[in-house]
């Protein structure tokens, strides 16, 4: 038996009808009937029957109900349970920058980051050479200039002024 098959019979069993159903499952009327009819000539019995065009369920129906109410629970639970698992944040992300950039203005930074997204481990190279992003020596580069090269996406995030 295929869950779709009890999806589509939960959905009328619920609603009472295939138009509400369609509308709770955000299809056409027409394929709820089809599916309805086509699952119904599967198992050979009738689930529903057609009264004053509600859809009443039969004694068989009114059985299949219990059982697909607790599969769309579990279903529902599961659902719950793992969203989110595969968007979570994981890894190693390589950030470089400059000394003085780093003891200057990243400091309260990089330790929300980290508290915002403890699953990534943050690597941080402090150098003053350029690392290559497209050879994937680093992710992210923070370095002080007004322009950032072509083949990079920059923006502005603070003012830098050196004095003596």
């Amino acid at each position: 038996m295929d869950w779709d098959d009890l999806r589509y019979f939960h959905a009328v069993a619920e609603a009472g009808s295939l138009s509400a159903a369609a509308r709770s499952l955000s299809v056409n009327h027409s394929t709820v009937y089809r599916r309805i009819a086509a699952f119904e000539a599967r198992e050979g019995v009738a689930l529903f029957d057609r009264i004053d065009g509600r859809y009443v369920l039969t004694a068989a129906g009114e059985e299949m109900r219990a059982s697909s109410g607790r599969i769309a629970e579990e279903v529902d639970t599961l659902s719950r349970r793992l969203s989110g698992r595969d968007l979570r944040l994981t890894g190693t992300l390589r950030v470089t920058t400059t000394d003085s950039l780093a003891a200057e203005f990243l400091g309260p930074h990089i330790a929300g980051f980290v508290h915002t997204y403890p699953g990534i481990e943050l690597e941080l190279v402090i150098d003053t050479q350029h690392l290559s992003l497209s050879r994937r020596q680093a992710d992210v580069a923070i370095r002080p200039t007004s322009v950032p090269p072509e083949t990079l996406i920059g923006r502005r995030v603070a003012e830098l002024a050196f004095a003596v």
